[in-house]
């Protein structure tokens, strides 16, 4: 385990996180999307059918397509890293998949733990003491 592989698995679990909120974003502006309706083989109005619906499959099969990655990657980093911080403390190792596995920001994973800034940093320098130890 190196303090790399923590970094990778992050990156990727910020770049999964992102991907995952555009699909949600590109799916909520598709419901102004309104088509041709077809009876058989005569449209019931004029224009363009698809030019608006292809634009959004596309995107929404680019943007699975980018989760679909990331999330490999992800997935990889991540099991990596659950089996080096098994050997660590419960707490230590809740820091580091908080943080590196999940993705979060220092505020939201002192929130989680309920602990200081100043003791996160204490914990976060003693887990990759013991991680890089190893």
């Amino acid at each position: 385990m190196t303090i790399e592989t923590l970094k990778q698995c992050r990156s990727a679990s910020l770049a999964r996180a992102s991907a995952k909120r555009r699909i949600a974003e590109l799916r909520e502006d598709a419901t102004g999307i309104s088509g041709i309706r077809y009876d058989g083989d005569m449209p019931h109005t004029r224009g363009e059918p698809l030019s608006r619906q292809q634009r959004y499959v596309e995107a929404l099969e680019q943007l699975s397509a980018e989760y679909e990655e990331t999330t490999a990657a992800w997935a990889e980093k991540a099991a990596e890293i659950e089996r080096a911080v098994r050997q660590l403390p419960p707490k230590l190792g809740e820091l580091l998949r908080l943080r590196y596995v999940d993705g979060l920001k220092w505020e939201q994973v002192n929130e989680q733990l309920y602990v200081s800034h100043m003791t996160s940093v204490r914990m976060h320098r003693k887990a990759l003491e013991l991680l890089l130890d190893k």
